[in-house]
């Protein structure tokens, strides 16, 4: 007892404790105290099953993690000063992480102790009673591994190296030498000379086997845990460095599947090293805070992977809207009928977006790279999961953060979709300038087609070398079906359209359909260099130049629209009604007008065809100026929505700013 009490006023409170960063003088102090009492004073004293070693320095153990806890508490006059200090913080707990394996090895091997894991009280119980699993089995399960799960032999200063290294085999060596020279036995397998009586008998023999012991790692360790945040804050400041450096990063890494922005590859080996470096300490409360942490800075990533697309220009609404100028009122705002949530969905589907010449690569970069990000994260995922401490494991969740990835990969598929339509701009500009009721004769494609040709192929070449063909496929869907709408309306913006321009722009409907039908499998012409890498995932296979069938019955539909109104404008006037009747399916009065006002039909011939039709025309015109009104509310809601959003938006920039850089 009184060499038990011996380490208290180490572990007393005063006004001079020892502190963290002297923290293995303490257990220097206990390895010459067991070296002392055990090796020397008592050696072969105590029956094995009273575990006296285990005992003792299971309190040493229990002793020390309470003076730990008193110069880690905030608030107490105790409190070390180096608290706070990383470099100390985890030397401390290494150190004593390190003494509990040591004296786990030292009290297995040289004293015969009996370790079981925690939490087999049936298994203990069963050794107790003489039953059950042999000793052999149970050292094995106490085995003490170091970080990379390899056995560890520790030197009489308590210097953990590797059991299968040289230092470790010339330690293991020195101290079978030691034996022989005492000429003594290990009491692991032998009970000592003074018990030889007691093992007369098998029954005896069994009484005297070793009682199987509670583990000694984490018994001190243990109260560093909930003080380990100085070591959260740092491993986050280190990420967020690598989060601004990866702002204005722009390298790649093209040797996988797909071309990702080496900032992403740097970020995950990063945490995969943080993850070896935590786990090495503890797999509890901190291990699961740092998960926090790798939470926090994933979803920073996506952030900045988000800010490389270029900014919106406009909304699809602002631009339907032509010249009218709207007077956005409080009211706007409420007929919207949409919150921050909903107007940030909203100006997201209808953002444009103009992509500078070349750009389109880093768009196609930033998808690659969320693509590879979502599938690492769920990689990531079930590593922390299958690490951590099971109390924990039922918490570990981060779909959020994959679905942010897949938020910003949809949101890059739309700036690739909306840059495209946006440099056909020119082309329709082209178009609309076009004299079409003065063209009396019929030629080759006009020579706005061309330019579509000339803008559209190269973009989509680039884009089908770059990202996965599950991607590419919705990018071409949701291109032409822009496209097409693009097209119809610049048809529609036309003034008057003669037999020969109608004619003329069926021609070019046909063509313009053509080559949005190959976008699926367009290549680039037969040069040199002009085949995409055979290793990547959109490349490909030779002979693919059938688009598939639902796309293809897609495009058709929405051309077959276009096609059809140019049919009737083509169409002689006094066969119109019929003609429309017959082609064009649920066709309204509003429009059977926007065909006459293509053909260029005058007001009184209007009237007199949807007299025919069987309308009366001036229920025809109020319901023109109905549709017209609710159009205009419909873009004004849109327009609202849009200017919600960017004050959401704008606020949540803010927010990100102050939390990223506090």
């Amino acid at each position: 007892r009184r060499e038990e009490a011996a380490p208290r006023p180490a572990a007393s409170v005063n006004s001079d404790p020892a502190s963290l960063d002297q923290v293995d003088r303490r257990y220097a102090w206990y390895r010459r105290q067991l070296r002392s009492l055990f090796d020397e004073k008592f050696r072969s004293v105590f029956p094995p099953a009273w575990n006296v070693h285990h005992e003792m320095t299971r309190r040493f153990l229990s002793i020390t993690g309470d003076h730990l806890l008193l110069l880690l508490a905030p608030g107490r006059s105790c409190r070390d000063r180096d608290c706070e200090n990383v470099t100390v913080l985890l030397k401390a707990l290494q150190k004593t992480i390190l003494f509990e394996k040591e004296m786990t090895a030292r009290l297995q091997r040289d004293y015969g102790v009996v370790f079981v894991r925690e939490g087999t009280a049936a298994a203990a119980k069963d050794n107790k009673d003489g039953g059950g699993r042999d000793e052999d089995t149970d050292r094995q399960r106490a085995a003490v591994l170091g970080e990379n799960g390899e056995p560890l032999e520790f030197d009489e200063e308590g210097r953990a190296v590797a059991a299968g290294s040289a230092e470790g085999i010339r330690i293991k060596y020195e101290r079978k030498m030691k034996e022989r020279e005492r000429g003594g036995t290990n009491v692991a397998t032998n009970v000592g000379a003074g018990d030889q009586e007691a093992q007369a008998t098998d029954a005896e023999a069994e009484r005297c086997r070793p009682v199987p012991a509670s583990s000694l790692v984490g018994v001190a360790s243990s109260s560093f845990d909930r003080y380990m945040g100085p070591y959260i804050a740092l491993e986050e400041q280190n990420m967020d460095e690598q989060l601004v450096e990866s702002t204005a990063d722009a390298a790649v890494d093209a040797r996988g599947e797909l071309p990702v922005f080496t900032s992403s590859t740097a970020l995950f080996v990063y945490i995969k090293n943080s993850i070896t470096r935590c786990t090495a300490l503890t797999r509890g409360r901190t291990f699961y805070l740092l998960h926090r942490a790798f939470q926090d800075t994933l979803r920073k990533y996506a952030t900045v992977l988000g800010g490389k697309f270029p900014p919106p220009v406009s909304a699809v609404g602002n631009a339907a809207l032509g010249h009218i100028n709207i007077n956005l009122t409080a009211a706007s705002f409420s007929s919207a009928g949409m919150g921050a949530a909903g107007g940030a969905n909203a100006a997201a589907a209808t953002a444009a977006y103009r992509i500078p010449e070349g750009e389109e690569v880093t768009v196609c970069h930033v998808i690659d790279t969320c693509e590879y990000c979502a599938d690492t994260v769920e990689a990531l995922e079930d590593l922390i999961r299958d690490k951590i401490d099971d109390e924990y494991k039922d918490k570990i969740d981060m779909s959020g953060e994959q679905d942010t990835f897949h938020d910003v990969t949809a949101r890059g598929l739309r700036v690739l979709v909306s840059g495209l339509e946006l440099r056909t701009e020119a082309a329709f500009r082209e178009m609309t300038a076009t004299n079409w009721g003065n063209l009396d004769t019929v030629g080759e494609e006009s020579s706005y087609v061309r330019t579509v040709h000339a803008t559209v192929q190269p973009f989509v070449v680039t884009v089908r070398s770059l990202i996965p063909n599950s991607y590419f496929r919705s990018f071409c869907d949701k291109f032409a079906a822009a496209f097409a709408s693009a097209f119809h309306g610049a048809l529609l913006r036309l003034k008057r359209i003669s037999e020969a321009g109608t004619q003329q722009l069926l021609l070019d409907v046909y063509n313009l359909k053509t080559l949005v039908l190959k976008l699926p499998v367009m290549e680039k012409e037969k040069k040199a260099s002009s085949t995409p890498s055979r290793n990547h995932p959109s490349s490909p296979a030779a002979g693919s130049t059938i688009p598939p069938a639902m796309y293809t019955k897609m495009v058709t539909r929405q051309f077959a629209k276009i096609e059809t109104l140019l049919k009737l404008v083509g169409t002689p006037r006094e066969l119109l009604i019929d003609v429309f009747k017959a082609q064009w399916e649920g066709g309204s009065a509003l429009d059977l007008q926007t065909v006459m006002n293509l053909k260029g039909m005058k007001r009184a011939e209007q009237t007199s065809t949807l007299e025919k039709f069987g309308v009366d025309p001036a229920l025809a015109s109020q319901a023109t100026m109905t549709d017209h009104v609710q159009t205009l509310q419909d873009k004004t809601s849109d327009v609202a929505a849009k200017v919600n959003s960017d004050l959401s938006q704008m606020r949540q920039k803010v927010d990100d700013f102050r939390k990223a850089f506090r």
